[in-house]
């Protein structure tokens, strides 16, 4: 593995473990007597399982640009490919500056289908990180504001911000704190 990957993946970790947010609440991730060495890899293991973790490209998705009903239909009954619906050839339509550009409808669908991909790989991600936490036994639990606050002030990445996030984590009254939903 790459050294960029692999700080990338250390990063994205360290941000999964720190603050998971579950509606209005803060959440990080912990298990009693853990060590600290484990509880890095655990982070750096689901940190990167989730990195690697594909979307499924909105296949099932209706009215989209990669479905069969993704191409926007041209007056006369052609598609914006230039095959005619009814087996002719295409009409002509008069050139100019615009000729052979996507239609508004066609941008507007495509930038559409292109932020819900980003949403759906993000929240698989996600998923990908809480189903590999949960499976090596950690409990997720609620931040208090000062907690929140304390984190707020470490960066992203940092072997400060791991130092916390590991002693809170590991504190058996903090885990307890279940997150409300």
């Amino acid at each position: 593995m790459k050294w960029k990957s692999l700080i990338s993946a250390a990063v994205a970790a360290s941000i999964a473990l720190g603050c998971s947010v579950n509606s209005n609440k803060a959440t990080s991730w912990g298990k009693e007597n853990v060590s600290k060495l484990d509880y890095q890899a655990d982070t750096l293991l689901c940190a990167t399982l989730a990195q690697q973790r594909n979307g499924d490209n909105a296949e099932k998705s209706a009215g989209g640009i990669n479905g069969k009903n993704g191409t926007g239909r041209l007056p006369g009954g052609s598609d914006n490919v230039g095959n005619s619906a009814g087996g002719g050839t295409a009409p002509s339509i008069g050139g100019g500056t615009y000729e052979g550009h996507a239609s508004p409808d066609l941008v507007s669908r495509a930038a559409n289908q292109q932020r819900a991909q980003e949403m759906q790989l993000k929240q698989a991600r996600m998923e990908t990180v809480r189903k590999c936490l949960v499976d090596r036994g950690y409990t997720e639990f609620e931040l208090t504001a000062e907690q929140r606050a304390e984190l707020a002030q470490l960066p992203q990445g940092s072997q400060a911000r791991l130092d916390y996030l590991y002693k809170l984590g590991t504190n058996p009254d903090f885990l307890k704190r279940k997150p409300t939903l």
